[in-house]
């Protein structure tokens, strides 16, 4: 359950990674190395002050933001006839292409009786 906004502290108040994790992710699942590891990929900005770590909780939301992972788009599914058409039509444009820069010879063009 989330803090309500008066009992949160300042979103831009500096915190110790150890202090701030039970107040952004009161569920757990994170870690002060977990943290620094997403600071070293460039997600969150974090303070070094006097060799001790330090981030706000308004660049933990930009992070988590940062960090959403979208869901894939699946092609759909193609018929076989849809495949063989495709196919023959990309087959038909290199064969134009070919012919166009001449790396076809014309005796090739020629069907065999």
């Amino acid at each position: 359950m989330r803090q309500s906004d008066e009992d949160r502290p300042d979103p831009n108040a500096p915190m110790r990674l150890r202090d701030i994790i039970p107040i952004a992710f009161p569920h757990g699942g994170i870690s002060p190395a977990g943290l620094r590891r997403e600071a070293k990929r460039g997600r969150l900005r974090l303070m070094r002050i006097a060799g001790k770590d330090f981030t706000t909780l308004a660049a933990i939301e930009e992070m988590q933001r940062l960090c959403v992972v979208e869901p894939e788009q699946k092609e759909h599914a193609l018929h076989p006839d849809d495949r063989g058409k495709a196919a023959l039509a990309a087959a038909r444009a290199m064969v134009k292409e070919l012919r166009e820069t001449g790396k076809i010879s014309a005796s090739l063009n020629r069907r065999r009786r």
